[in-house]
């Protein structure tokens, strides 16, 4: 069983075990270790993998698993867990967050800490990867949305389910749609990854939403996460007064983002290029007067969706977002004059959502900022390296 120090980690910082009752706490707390000793554990691009990143992802992993009647035996084929700071290779995985496979699961610890720490966002990075890793588990070994079964009819069954309902999905995408990602409308795959993520974080909107997936995906988690308790909000990791010293000014928000261009504007401005084809797909490339690039957006139907970037007029990258359907949705960040960061969060229907992080122009952790959708509940600004602050509603 996992010891003290592994709950106090998890206490901290994975979200659906502050929710989860105390006897699938207890069968958790079991099966980590095991998962951990399972798998080989690397860090790439400088990572360092802490005991504790390892607890809290295996945490994650195992969470889908733990009513199942084979258990970690799901992952029987899984070899290799790699972590990277932030996003993947940008050769191999230009801007993913994470990837899986049967056989190695590749995560981006900063948005796997971002989806452990909010349970109830219906963003969970390490959940969504290990649901394909389930889904890779069935007979034909193929991630195509239909998981493993005990009979080829129970196989064949989810399947004509899937294909129903996944249809239904991607007709609703973009409509009021709001439980599950519109991104689970690329593929079937992709479609049971989502929709796993949601049935864990966002049960009650799910449910409404979609009654008939959330209850096969009861039925085939064992567990029912509308039971569970709404996540207390995050305690302090230190319960100690702070020294009473005058505090930085706190800035409740990254700088204002750079304005989109408009569709269609090349004719007025020569430092636009428009390149959109007669299906709506293609991009925007703005450039400097010398000639530079400033930005590049990608379109699909005529409107913003994909990632866009934005340079200044020495060819340094000083912004880069995504968009979805015309608004700003998923990871963000913006950058000093000098090339380090200075916030880095997440866009959820162009509204703030989960942790931003603040740096100062050495790079050192100047705030972090605890939003839910748009509204600002907490800040903490660091007067040091060791010595912070805190305002808002952290009780």
């Amino acid at each position: 069983m996992a010891d003290e120090q592994t709950q106090q980690w998890l206490e901290k910082n994975v979200s659906l075990y502050r929710r989860m009752p105390e006897e699938l706490r207890g069968d958790l707390l079991e099966m980590i270790p095991a998962f951990i000793r399972q798998v080989q554990w690397e860090g790439k691009a400088g990572q360092d993998i802490t005991e504790e990143m390892k607890a809290c992802i295996a945490a994650e992993a195992c969470i889908p698993v733990l009513r199942l009647k084979v258990g970690l035996k799901i992952y029987r084929k899984l070899t290799r867990v790699e972590v990277f700071p932030k996003d993947l290779s940008p050769i191999d995985w230009p801007g993913a967050a994470g990837c899986a496979t049967d056989t190695v699961v590749k995560l981006g610890w900063y948005w796997s800490e971002i989806g452990m720490n909010d349970g109830q966002d219906g963003y969970n990075l390490v959940v969504h990867e290990f649901a394909h890793v389930i889904d890779f588990a069935s007979l034909d070994g193929k991630a195509d949305g239909v998981p493993p079964f005990d009979s080829y009819s129970e196989s064949r069954e989810w399947e004509k389910f899937v294909a129903q309902n996944f249809e239904d999905f991607q007709r609703e995408t973009g409509k009021d749609n709001e439980s599950v990602s519109d991104y689970g409308s690329s593929n079937e795959a992709e479609f049971f990854a989502c929709a796993t993520e949601s049935f864990y974080e966002r049960g009650e909107r799910f449910k409404q939403e979609w009654p008939e997936i959330y209850d096969r995906l009861k039925d085939f988690y064992g567990v029912d996460p509308l039971l569970w308790r709404d996540d207390p909000v995050k305690p302090s990791e230190a319960e100690e007064e702070v020294a009473e010293e005058p505090a930085e000014e706190v800035s409740e928000e990254p700088e204002p983002d750079a304005p989109i261009p408009t569709v269609g504007t090349q004719e007025e401005s020569p430092l636009l290029d428009v390149n959109v084809d007669e299906r709506g797909l293609g991009n925007i490339i703005e450039y400097h007067e010398n000639g530079k690039r400033a930005g590049h957006w990608e379109l699909r139907d005529h409107i913003y969706d994909g990632p866009w970037r934005r340079w200044n007029d020495k060819g340094e990258q000083i912004e880069e977002g995504w968009c979805r359907k015309g608004v700003r949705d998923g990871k963000y960040q913006i950058n000093h004059p000098n090339g380090n960061k200075r916030a880095e969060g997440v866009y959820r229907n162009d509204l703030r959502d989960g942790v931003w992080k603040l740096f100062r122009e050495n790079g050192e952790l100047k705030q972090e900022n605890h939003y839910q959708q748009g509204d600002l509940l907490r800040w903490e600004v660091w007067q040091t390296k060791d010595k912070s602050k805190k305002f808002g509603a952290w009780d």
